[in-house]
């Protein structure tokens, strides 16, 4: 443990002067060292972890936003092809994200045992394995993308699948450069090293940004200037986050030999971790691309709408998300150190910290939202369907967003990802699909009864989740390798 306890020492060194403004014995310093502090963390070395967490989230969901903003100021048939291609990307996505989010848990955990060369493994495998499984996706999709833009969307504009087909071949051969930049942030994420990712964030999404307008606003590429800068931000992206790793100077400093060799123990916990939750976010994508399907029959309107609307609630949930993500760092160390009580806190905690800044979120960004919307250009009729459904949601969130989608980063970073993954899948089919299919079209709420559909979604995981999370069983699974 020696090599931990030196980090948290150096952490809470650095951590005491950030929060200088907070005195030591004051009754706020009190109430978060009760909430957030304990023998393996203080409570300043968690905000200090969080903080760059919140302003990565909020930095890229402001970057996708500006950017649907600048698709959306070309044509409703770009942002409606977007719209579309998203969860058909998404699904193969998930394939490689969920090895880098196995990679941060097993990352976590061994941070937590202190074993500093098994990190380097760990870290070397994810640079091995996350690439190579982007690239038979991008084969995939490349090869493809004619037949399945066209199957799927039968019906909808023929310019809106144009630009659809050229938006997902773009988005494919990117992959490959994001699966590099992913592999590293994974690592960064699962040492607690908050501040770098933000970094490694901020030069892909300001680079990624700067070149949307410069292609997208002054060259008038429309969808070809998106797939351009995607392609040169992720390279850039790609490229600094293995400067990051194998650097002398870098935290771990990972060899070519930890990349090279394969080591099966270290690969089969990421991939145990990490498959159920892949195959969550593929069968959930494909739930979400079904819903594209049915929506497509609603209207170019809906279809606009819908994207819109997810691309702001993005900024709702961007500082929640941070604490969910925390979330598995901190628990990820405490399940490593072979604490159960003290992760099983955290856990609370954590959901605690989620909620407070879903209110939070909820108070400051829905009073801006009108100033938000104005940047997509979309017609009142669009953006009046916009707000019914950020309405909808902003009503639902405070009571079911934190819970229902905190609580299995929790149970993650325990290695318990099977049972939340997998119910997460049937509540996608059975109630976002299912009912809100039948809210949509044959009972004729439209747009709005999907995302009616989607909070009562989250209320039964809500449930669910606090029921297992109060039991014994996602604390069993943990496995030492």
């Amino acid at each position: 443990m020696w090599f931990h306890r030196r980090e948290q020492n150096e952490a809470g060194e650095k951590s005491g002067r950030s929060f200088g403004l907070i005195r030591e014995g004051s009754r706020i310093d009190r109430l978060f060292d009760r909430q957030f502090g304990s023998t393996m963390f203080d409570w300043r070395q968690i905000f200090s972890m969080l903080i760059p967490l919140i302003m990565d989230s909020f930095f890229v969901s402001l970057m996708s936003m500006l950017s649907t903003a600048m698709i959306s100021s070309s044509s409703q048939e770009s942002v409606s092809a977007v719209s579309l291609v998203t969860p058909l990307y998404m699904m193969i996505y998930a394939v490689f994200n969920a090895i880098s989010a196995g990679g941060t848990v097993v990352v976590a955990q061994f941070k937590g045992r202190g074993e500093e060369e098994k990190m380097k493994l760990a870290a070397g495998q994810l640079m091995l394995a996350t690439p190579l499984s982007a690239i038979v996706a991008c084969i995939v999709l490349v090869t493809f993308s004619n037949p399945l833009v066209h199957l799927m969307y039968n019906g909808m504009e023929e310019a809106v699948l144009v630009k659809a087909e050229q938006y997902l071949i773009g988005i494919a051969i990117s992959m490959i450069f994001l699966a590099v930049y992913m592999s590293g942030f994974a690592v960064f994420r699962g040492l607690g090293e908050t501040k770098i990712c933000l970094r490694l964030t901020v030069i892909i999404n300001l680079l990624h940004f700067v070149a949307s307008f410069v292609f997208i606003n002054l060259m008038r590429l429309d969808i070809l200037g998106s797939v351009l800068s995607l392609n040169l931000a992720r390279v850039v992206g790609g490229f600094a986050a293995v400067w990051m790793l194998l650097s002398p100077r870098s935290i771990l400093r990972v060899q070519a030999r930890h990349i090279f060799h394969v080591d099966w123990t270290i690969l089969k916990e990421v991939f145990r971790i990490g498959v159920p939750f892949g195959m969550e976010q593929v069968f959930m994508n494909g739930g979400t691309m079904l819903v594209q399907v049915y929506m497509a029959k609603l209207g170019t309107v809906s279809v606009a709408a819908n994207a819109v609307a997810n691309s702001a609630f993005m900024l709702l949930y961007a500082a929640p998300i941070a604490a969910c993500n925390l979330a598995v760092t901190v628990v990820g160390q405490c399940i490593g150190a072979k604490d159960k009580a003290l992760a099983r806190r955290y856990g609370k905690s954590m959901i605690v910290l989620c909620t407070g800044l879903v209110v939070l979120s909820l108070l400051i960004l829905m009073p801006l939202m009108p100033f938000v919307l104005k940047l997509y250009g979309a017609p009142d009729e669009t953006l009046s369907l916009i707000y019914v459904v950020l309405g909808i949601s902003a009503v639902c969130m405070p009571f079911f967003w934190p819970s229902s989608n905190g609580m299995p980063y929790v149970m993650r970073a325990a290695g318990d990802a099977a049972f939340s993954s997998y119910f997460s899948l049937i509540t996608m089919w059975v109630i976002r699909v299912g009912l809100g299919y039948l809210a949509a079209i044959p009972m004729g709420f439209g747009l709005p009864g999907v995302w009616m559909t989607m909070c009562l979604e989250w209320a039964v995981r809500t449930a669910v989740f606090w029921k297992r999370f109060q039991g014994e069983k996602w604390l069993a699974h943990y496995k030492e390798v």
